[in-house]
């Protein structure tokens, strides 16, 4: 599911909740409708990434990011306590953070909205894990690190690369200090751009998320770590407690920005409805699921969902 379809879902939860209806039934027509949930909400980025049982796939995932190979590769990794304290200001808390085989500490985080403090802020956490990276006894002796952030923004317009890889430099673009990296991917410009010949591993990981998100997974090698994450990524994996959880974090605001962009596409509405109808019963007939049951879930008439079937056959 995308973006909006889980804050709706979680908005359905959350009011099925407080009145006190059967929550687990209201979880279960989202199961009905959605095989996936949606990969880049802050929570579920964290269970798939950040947690020691999913440590192959965040490995293999941050190789890709930072083009790492060969003996270079990361080979497993501990992860650490993301919160960072503060001496004279407020603690600072990172997505997720890890150390690998070396202690070298890479950061990964998911940023949604861009704001005129995002590169700063960048750069402070940047320093404060710098900082947490020092050597024991050693004051000057750093560990490598790297801060990657998955943006859903762009931040370098003009740029044709969607992957940045930030260093300090000097003017004739030597570099002055190698240990810290800040490594940007804007994810709606490869997802908008010309990119189809790039078969890159970072490459290949974000078209198997953005797969996942619009129900549609691709095609990937059984017992890969592209298959693993699919298989993770189901909707069904997540329990009750934490759908609930999570619908009731959800701020009143975050739901307003929900809904604002949801009425921002009113004049496409009817339209975008019916699109999503037809994604549906597309999904739902690819993983083999009969005509009745599509009708009933999409909405769809069974002229339209025979129509649909009959392309895929094809």
């Amino acid at each position: 599911m995308n973006k909006e379809q889980y804050a709706g879902m979680l908005k359905d939860i959350c009011d099925t909740h407080k009145q006190g209806g059967d929550v687990s039934a209201c979880i279960a027509k989202y199961n009905e409708r959605f095989k996936y949930v949606y990969i880049y909400n802050d929570s579920i980025f964290k269970l798939l990434f950040g947690t020691p049982e999913n440590e192959s796939i965040t490995v293999d995932f941050l190789n890709a990011a930072l083009h790492l190979y060969g003996s270079n590769c990361i080979e497993h990794l501990s992860f650490v306590n993301p919160e960072l304290p503060g001496a004279f200001n407020k603690n600072t808390t990172s997505d997720i953070v890890a150390e690998d085989q070396g202690l070298d500490r890479i950061v990964l985080e998911v940023q949604h909205v861009e704001d005129k403090s995002f590169n700063g802020r960048l750069v402070y956490y940047a320093a404060k894990h710098t900082i947490a990276s020092q050597v024991k006894g050693q004051f000057y002796n750093l560990k490598n690190l790297n801060l990657i952030s998955l943006q859903m923004f762009v931040g370098f317009p003009e740029s044709l690369n969607y992957l940045h890889m930030i260093r300090l430099k000097n003017q004739d673009n030597e570099e002055f200090y190698k240990k810290q990296t800040i490594t940007l991917v804007e994810i709606p410009k490869f997802l908008k751009g010309q990119y189809g010949a790039d078969n890159s591993m970072l490459a290949q990981w974000l078209r198997v998320f953005d797969g996942l998100n619009k129900e549609k997974p691709i095609p990937v090698s059984e017992g890969s770590q592209f298959a693993l994450l699919q298989e993770k990524a189901k909707l069904c994996n997540f329990t009750k407690d934490f759908l609930v959880s999570e619908a009731m974090k959800m701020s009143d605001r975050e739901y307003e920005l929900y809904v604002e962009k949801k009425h921002a596409r009113s004049e496409g509405r009817a339209e975008g409805r019916t699109e999503e109808r037809r994604e549906i019963a597309t999904a739902m007939l690819a993983e083999g699921d009969s005509v009745e049951k599509v009708v009933r879930i999409s909405k769809l008439t069974e002229t339209e969902v025979l129509a649909i079937k009959a392309s895929l056959e094809h």
